[in-house]
């Protein structure tokens, strides 16, 4: 539950901190992400003590080395990726090519390794799918998500404003 609150939270956050700030660079935003990332993941090792046993683990099976790199290398590229759909398309767009890439993603499951999806699973893949067409269709006939009456002083009309600015990237 967190992890798809958390997720659906960075992207949107990232999307505004891209509409706010106009010279933000990608590798600004990356850097100050893995900066947050690195002091969070520092502060849950200590607590859960288990940073000794990890810097152990690193000390003791060098081979690590390489993987770390490797998979640095392919994080910062994927991250790129990511950074330049959601600051040239936004977050909507991104949230939509994620849904598919998950939907592609259990379907390649199912046929290659032969996993069943339950009715309730398939019930729920629907739904999503339903809720990402409806939202391409709305967005395509340029029409809002929610239509918003009588909000009749400024503040409010401004509040709205800048809430169809999130949801409608």
């Amino acid at each position: 539950f967190f992890f798809l609150v958390f997720d659906s939270f960075k992207s949107q956050w990232q999307s505004r901190m891209f509409q706010r700030h106009r010279d933000l660079s990608m590798i600004e935003l990356m850097f100050a992400t893995s900066a947050f990332s690195t002091v969070l993941s520092f502060i849950t090792l200590v607590h859960s003590k288990e940073l000794y046993p990890a810097l152990n683990f690193v000390y003791n099976h060098s081979e690590i080395h390489l993987h770390f790199f490797m998979f640095s290398i392919c994080s910062t590229i994927g991250q790129l990726f990511i950074f330049y759909t959601i600051k040239n398309f936004g977050a909507v767009v991104f949230t939509i090519i994620m849904t598919t890439r998950v939907l592609i993603s259990i379907g390649l499951s199912c046929i290659l390794y032969g996993h069943e999806v339950t009715s309730y699973g398939f019930l729920g893949l629907v739904m999503v799918m339903g809720a990402v067409c409806y939202r391409i269709k709305r967005k395509a006939e340029g029409q809002q998500l929610i239509k918003w009456e009588g909000m009749g002083d400024e503040k409010a009309a401004e509040l709205v404003q800048e809430w169809h600015e999130h949801v409608d990237m």
